[in-house]
């Protein structure tokens, strides 16, 4: 059972990655139209293993892979009926806290980034990652090419107005000690105003930079007419900074001992659908369209975005989900580094790519 000193020191989590996953809010999304999917029959074993699986955000097409596993019954192939449960920020529900106890009935969750998974891991939290849907975390900074703002990376934040979801100045210090021109400082070297879900203050010339998602906000400026590389240009905090992987999936190592075979079939069957969302956009942007609150246009928007976030030289040698234990690394000496985490441990203590094959 948590404490109550547990449970708050989960609730700050929100505030690690800055502009991050668990901080942006979708762009609001109106179903535009019914969408029919082909239905596909699947052989199903008799008896199904129910697994209530939390998610860092609302179950919109950010989590196609998992609805696609659904839809095309590759859960259900290995024995599993798999019901996903919006979370994260946007319910307040922390898949982190529910497979540690909250609930007895959740014992996998996909939280928005690793970066959360590592500050619990260093809380003391009983918790491992089995497998990500996405390679880098796609948040980053969009801005208005006018003006002579190139908006490549954070040099350019120098003498300019940025906009954030949250207070985590540590987030733009670590970007500005980035520039190789000499580090930025923000409140001295650039300003930092807060931000709300959309980049509105860009288009009502309050800020020059803005944080959220490359698979998100950078839809509402092609809704405008705008294009990116010629209006705007957005980049990734991973480029500087090492944030990587995002929509882990977790577990706890005392649930994965006692029963690797169920961790291994999501797993499994969880790649399997981001395979084929990588090899079919299409017709997965029409399943996760079918879901309510999925805007078709959107999710045909996202795929490509999402998929190249999917794939990484890594992946190419050992397949989706894989995780690199020397990035990990690199991810707990820079929270350490800068305060984020109490203690520094190792990457394989963490992380664990067994259930990947």
């Amino acid at each position: 059972m948590f404490t109550k000193r547990m449970i708050c020191i989960l609730f700050v989590l929100f505030l690690l990655v800055g502009c991050g996953a668990p901080t942006v809010a979708p762009t609001p999304l109106v179903v535009k139209e019914t969408v029919m999917v082909q239905e596909v029959v699947t052989p199903v074993p008799a008896n199904l293993t129910v697994l209530n699986v939390p998610l860092g955000w609302l179950a919109n097409d950010e989590f196609v892979a998992l609805q696609v596993a659904q839809s095309k019954g590759f859960y259900a192939a290995t024995g599993l009926d798999v019901n996903l449960i919006s979370g994260g920020g946007s319910t307040g529900f922390d898949p982190i806290i529910a497979v540690n106890g909250y609930d007895e009935g959740i014992k996998i969750g996909v939280p928005a980034a690793m970066s959360l998974v590592l500050k619990a891991k260093s809380e003391g939290l009983d918790l491992i990652v089995v497998g990500a849907l996405q390679q880098f975390e796609p948040s980053g900074f969009l801005s208005l090419t006018k003006d002579g703002n190139k908006g490549e990376g954070p040099c350019d934040f120098k003498g300019k107005t940025v906009s954030m979801q949250t207070e985590a100045l540590w987030y733009l210090d670590a970007l500005g000690a980035m520039c190789d021109q000499g580090p930025l400082v923000s409140g001295k070297d650039f300003q930092v105003i807060p931000g709300g879900w959309t980049p509105d203050c860009l288009i009502n010339n309050q800020c020059s930079f803005y944080c959220g998602w490359v698979t998100n906000q950078v839809f509402a400026l092609n809704q405008q007419g705008l294009e990116q590389g010629k209006d705007f240009n957005f980049f990734l905090n991973s480029d500087f900074i090492p944030f990587f992987y995002g929509d882990v999936i977790v577990t706890t190592r005392a649930f994965a001992d006692e029963n690797p075979e169920i961790v291994r079939a999501f797993v499994q069957a969880s790649m399997k659908g981001l395979q084929y969302a990588i090899d079919n956009p299409d017709d997965a942007a029409k399943i996760s369209a079918s879901n309510p609150g999925v805007d078709l246009g959107h999710a045909q928007w996202r795929m490509p975005i999402q998929n190249k976030l999917a794939v990484s030289a890594e992946t190419k040698t050992n397949g989706l989900g894989y995780m690199d234990l020397a990035k990990v690394q690199a991810m707990i000496d820079f929270l350490f580094e800068n305060g984020q985490i109490k203690t520094s441990f190792k990457a394989e203590e963490v992380v664990d790519n067994s259930f990947l094959k």
